[in-house]
Formats: C-alpha cells, sequence, structure tokens
C-alpha cells in the first residue's frame, strides 16, 4: 500500500513536470522573440487573401538596386478616417516596414500628421499634398470631412509625389511606381508617331493621353515625326498610331528598327472613316506593308460583334430605345496565357478592322491576343456605320469570330529581302541609296510586334474616361511587356482591397487582441498541464481500486 509520503512524491514530481514544461515552452518563445527581434523581422507570414503585405519580385528588385537613400514622407490624417483611408494608410505603413527591410535600410520614411499643426499642413502644401475630402457613409447619415492621404518620395535631389493615394489601384503599385520614377532604375523610351493637331488652333492631337499615360508610368516619351526617323537606337518600343502617310524612307527605317531586334505597336484600321458622314472606305494603313513581311495584315473591313456589342439608347419617333452597338465591342475573349493581356477583364475596341495572319507567312511565332465573339460579321467593300440603320443577321446567316489584336516575335523577315531599299536623307542633308548589303534581313528572336485593328479604342475620349480607361491599362502593359518584361503588370493589376476581415479597428482593439493572442498559449498550456495532472490522479486512483496497492 502506497504510504502518504509516496502520494506527495508523485504529486510534487508531476506537478514539478508541469511548471518545468510550462518553463521551458515560455523559455522558447523568449528565445524565438529574441532572435526575431534581432532579425527586425525579416521571416513574417502573409496570411491576406492577395498577399498585400507579401511584396512583388518587381519591387524586390527594384529595391535591390538602389545605390542611395530613398525617403519617403507621408502626410496622413490618423484620427477619425473612414474604413477605406484607414485601411490603406495601415497598408502604406506595413509596406513601407516591407520596403525597408528589403531595401537593407535604403527605404527611410516619417508618418506626419498636418490635421491639427498648421506648421506640418504648410509643410505639405508646398510638398504638393492637399486636404482631400473623407467620405463615410452609415444607414443614417453621410458625412463629409477634410483629410491628408498622400506621400512624397525623393532620392539624390529628384521629388515624385502622389498627391492622393487611388483607392482603384494597389498601394504598393503606386509606391512602387513612385520610387523607380525618381530612382531611374529602368526608365525605358517610347517613340510615337500619331497624327498631330493642329497647334495653330490649340489643337493636341487624338492621341495625346498616350503620351501622358506612359510619362506618369515613368517612361520617357519621345513624339516622332515619320520624316525624322534618322536615330531609332535610343527607343526601346515604337508605337505607331493609324498613320496616315509613311514615306519610303520612314518605312525603311521602322523595319530596320525591327530587324535589329526593335518592339513595336501598331493600332490602326484598314478602312478611312468619315466621323461627320458615317461613311468608310477601304485604305489599307501604310505600314501593313511592313506588317505582312512581318506575318500580319489588317483586313480593310470593320468588324460587327452582335454578341458582345454595347447596348446604347438613341431617340426614334418612338421615343428612347435601347440597341445593341456592334461597332462599340466589349472584347472579354483575352488570351490568358499571354502576359499582356491575362490581368485584363476585358477591352473596348471601336470600329475595328480584323488582324490575321498575311499570305506572306513568318518564322516568327504567332500569338493571337483578343478577339471577337462567336456571333461577328464583317463588312467589306460597301460599309453602313450608322447604328440605327444595321440590322442584326439573320438567324441563318454564318458568323464567326475574329482577331483584333494578335503579336508576332522573331526571328522576322525584313520587307527588303524582296525589295529595293529606298533613297534615304542622312543628318546632314545628303540623299543616298542604301546599298544592299547594309539591310539587315533577319531579327534575332527577341523582335516582336504586336497589332491591334482599332485605333478609335486609344484616342483622347477613350482611354481618358468610363470603361475605355481599360485600354489604357492594355498600352501599359503593352509598354512594359516589351521593355521591361512585364515586370510591372502583375503589380499593376493587384487588387486594391482591404486585407484584413473587418475594418474599423481602433489601435486600442487591436494591441488588446494582439495581447491576448500572445498570452492565450502559455494559459493554455497551463490549463492542459492541469487537466492531465488531475487525469492522472484519477487513472491512479482507478488502479488503486482495481489491483490495491
Amino acid at each position: 500500500m502506497a504510504t502518504p509520503t509516496d502520494k506527495t512524491a508523485r504529486k510534487l514530481k508531476y506537478g514539478t513536470n508541469v511548471i518545468v514544461a510550462t518553463i521551458l515552452f515560455l523559455v522558447v518563445l523568449g528565445v524565438i522573440n529574441y532572435f526575431a527581434q534581432k532579425s527586425q523581422g525579416r521571416m513574417r507570414l502573409d496570411l491576406t487573401r492577395d498577399k498585400q503585405y507579401t511584396i512583388s519580385p518587381a519591387t524586390k528588385t527594384l529595391l535591390g538596386s538602389l545605390k542611395d537613400l530613398v525617403t519617403v514622407t507621408v502626410y496622413a490624417t490618423e484620427q477619425n478616417t473612414p474604413p477605406d483611408w484607414t485601411e490603406q494608410r495601415n497598408q502604406l505603413r506595413n509596406l513601407l516596414y516591407e520596403y525597408r527591410l528589403s531595401s537593407k535600410d535604403n527605404v527611410r520614411y516619417e508618418f506626419k500628421d498636418p490635421t491639427a499643426d498648421p506648421t506640418l499642413a504648410r509643410q505639405a502644401e508646398q510638398d504638393g499634398i492637399r486636404e482631400q475630402a473623407m467620405q463615410q457613409a452609415s444607414a443614417t447619415e453621410l458625412s463629409v470631412k477634410a483629410g491628408y492621404l498622400g506621400f512624397v518620395v525623393q532620392y539624390r535631389g529628384r521629388k515624385e509625389v502622389v498627391a492622393i493615394i487611388r483607392p482603384e489601384s494597389s498601394v504598393e503599385y503606386q509606391l512602387t511606381r513612385a520610387i523607380n520614377k525618381v530612382a531611374q532604375v529602368n526608365i525605358p523610351t517610347v517613340g510615337i508617331i500619331a497624327p498631330g493637331g493642329n497647334p495653330f488652333m490649340g489643337e493636341q492631337g487624338n492621341y495625346a493621353a498616350v503620351p501622358q499615360f506612359l510619362q506618369q508610368e515613368g517612361y520617357t516619351v519621345k513624339n516622332l515625326e515619320p520624316g525624322k526617323l534618322n536615330d531609332l537606337k535610343d527607343v526601346n518600343l515604337l508605337m505607331v498610331f493609324q498613320p496616315e502617310e509613311l514615306s519610303e524612307e520612314a518605312l525603311y527605317r521602322i523595319d530596320q528598327y525591327v530587324i535589329g531586334g526593335g518592339k513595336l505597336f501598331v493600332a490602326a484600321s484598314g478602312v478611312q472613316i468619315d466621323q461627320r458622314s458615317g461613311r468608310a472606305q477601304p485604305k489599307a494603313p501604310p505600314i501593313d506593308s511592313l506588317l505582312q513581311s512581318y506575318g500580319l495584315r489588317i483586313g480593310q473591313d470593320v468588324v460587327e460583334d452582335w454578341g458582345r456589342g454595347l447596348q446604347q439608347n438613341f431617340m426614334t419617333m418612338r421615343g428612347l430605345v435601347a440597341s445593341r452597338n456592334p461597332f462599340i465591342i466589349e472584347v472579354t475573349d483575352l488570351n490568358q496565357d499571354s502576359i499582356i493581356t491575362r490581368k485584363l477583364p476585358r477591352l473596348v475596341f471601336i470600329y475595328s478592322s480584323s488582324v490575321s495572319k498575311s499570305e506572306h507567312g513568318t518564322s516568327g511565332t504567332i500569338e493571337v491576343l483578343a478577339q471577337t465573339s462567336n456571333r461577328s460579321k464583317k463588312q467589306e467593300q460597301t460599309f453602313e456605320l450608322d447604328q440605327q440603320k444595321v440590322k442584326p443577321p439573320p438567324r441563318g446567316d454564318k458568323l464567326d469570330s475574329f482577331n483584333l489584336v494578335m503579336s508576332v516575335s522573331g526571328p522576322l523577315e525584313s520587307r527588303y529581302a524582296v525589295a529595293d531599299p529606298p533613297v534615304i536623307t542622312e543628318d546632314n542633308g545628303t540623299t543616298r541609296t542604301v546599298a544592299a548589303s547594309e539591310v539587315k534581313l533577319n531579327s534575332p528572336p527577341e523582335a516582336r510586334v504586336v497589332v491591334a485593328g482599332s485605333s478609335f479604342a486609344f484616342i483622347n475620349d477613350v482611354i481618358a474616361r468610363g470603361d475605355g480607361q481599360i485600354n489604357a491599362l492594355f498600352l501599359l502593359n503593352v509598354a512594359d511587356a516589351l521593355t521591361r518584361g512585364g515586370e510591372m503588370i502583375s503589380l499593376r493589376s493587384k487588387r486594391a482591397e482591404n486585407a484584413v476581415l473587418k475594418s474599423g479597428y481602433t489601435e486600442v482593439q487591436a494591441r488588446a487582441a494582439q495581447i491576448i493572442v500572445i498570452a492565450s498559449v502559455p494559459v493554455l498550456l497551463i490549463i492542459f498541464g492541469i487537466i492531465k495532472f488531475q487525469f492522472n490522479r484519477m487513472k491512479r486512483s482507478r488502479y488503486r481500486d482495481i489491483y490495491g496497492s
């Protein structure tokens, strides 16, 4: 029979085990926390749905290439902000912490609240940050207050101001773009050939918004005249929009640029449209002769899409009538394998011509990036572009789908493999005939050409407003894919979303939740030890009743 001394010894033994195990566990937690602090939190776990706090490879590459200190000054209202403002401010704070770690302290940041400090308010205004309207809606009221949420990035005397964080774009995208612009780490040059407006009438031209979007993204833009293409060596991407006239010399210089390994984007239709009369006539764009040598062609047609044409309203004798406009196409059949289009939900194409393989053929790789629905047809030779006069096709008509955007990558063959090189004008004004031995006939594999069959899809009135802004993202994707290898596309397309399950937590609530989570582990361990001790005690008592002492 067990003596009282034995019982006391066993109780002491098991009680000591529980205490020792708890102490060891707390020691291990302390050691882990110590090394985590020493490593400055370099190992963190991001459990948000879209990895809001995991910086992208493009950002890491940029931060790793910084040669000097980047300072980020954030002007942000800290108190009584709407949930979306609070979430964006917190995301920015967390991302800047990650940026500092990834850049090895080459990114330094500071948060300032100018709301109640006139001195900081003046400083913010001098830096280009002004108060914005903060709207907060509830079930019973809508309140509007003024607040700050913007930042200034400085690097080696250069400054980039983000006056307000845009909710439609991810915080990381806006921050990385600003750092890239001031650090000048990867700033490609884009040359643009597009019809200009009449400068004497103050007209900018229909494509003036394109360079603005590119410059906001950090590209260097050169507006080129077709007659002055003597040197394209510093151009990383050449964009051509509905060229009206291109001389043989201009075609030759563009061709040799591509065959030398250059990147070319063309947006043009195969008809000439008079917007006033609504009439059109077939007219191949002059650059089509080059495209056919590379393996693509722009059709002299206008595509009608009766499956994805946008609904529009117009007045008739019977009143307001809703009708599908087959000439304004919501393009949703996008190539999900292409880095250019896989992150885009749709495009909007207007008066588009089809794009197809040319009869010339190509040794390059052809890829379809966008096409119409399978309820489409083409108008050829004779055209009717009045929405009210165009009738839906009868059920018996054969309908099809047509390509609207295609690309071809090298090796490509020069047009001048079968055509004589032209007479060109040198920089000093002299002219000469190009010798056949000077002509580059075949491109390296890195040459690439992207062709879109609509020029109207990229005019100012489309890409600067409404649904057409998605076309501006398409242009930025093209530029990024053809110059930077697509490193910014996934970052630009990253969802701007709340990374928490519920917004609106206060700092006190967040701290309390953090303490509860940390303290719950040892408390649960102690409770488990006590339960285990009582269970063993009951088990020993049962064995004693069955087997005796």
